[in-house]
């Protein structure tokens, strides 16, 4: 794996957001595994790449997700 995406997470229009660090390449798998997890209510998008030195500072392996923010 090159890099991950970096996942923003929103569950009311103009609200607060969560921001993940996914362990995947393809944009689409990674909005659908948040999307998993969060539910069908939230609105997710892929806002950009997460590099794999990020990854691998943070400990990620293929597949695996970690909260950006964790005060949210």
């Amino acid at each position: 794996m090159q890099y991950g995406r970096i996942v923003r997470v929103t569950y009311t229009l103009g609200g607060p957001y969560a921001t993940y660090i996914v362990a995947e390449e393809n944009a689409a798998k990674a909005a659908a595994m948040m999307r998993t997890q969060v539910g069908a209510d939230a609105n997710v998008e892929c806002i950009g790449r997460a590099s794999k030195e990020l990854l691998r500072a943070i400990g990620l392996a293929v597949g695996e997700f970690k909260k950006a923010d964790p005060d949210l």
